[in-house]
């Protein structure tokens, strides 16, 4: 059996970020990182469109 352990300054950082409310660009970031990652290989869904979608859902665009 392997013995793996997980530095402690690690563990450390960890904590403190999960202690920190995220910003509203993290969440973006986030956002549009799951939406690209759950698209298919065909898809014609380009990242620009994502972040346009996603500026009108969160009220920051209004709809074209």
């Amino acid at each position: 059996m392997t013995d793996l352990r997980t530095r402690q300054s690690l563990l450390d950082k960890l904590k403190n970020s999960a202690s920190k409310p995220m910003t509203y660009d993290e969440i973006r970031k986030q956002k549009i990182s799951y939406v690209m990652g759950s698209l298919k290989d065909s898809s014609s869904v380009t990242l620009a469109k994502v972040k346009e979608v996603l500026s009108v859902h969160d009220g920051k665009k209004t709809a074209a």
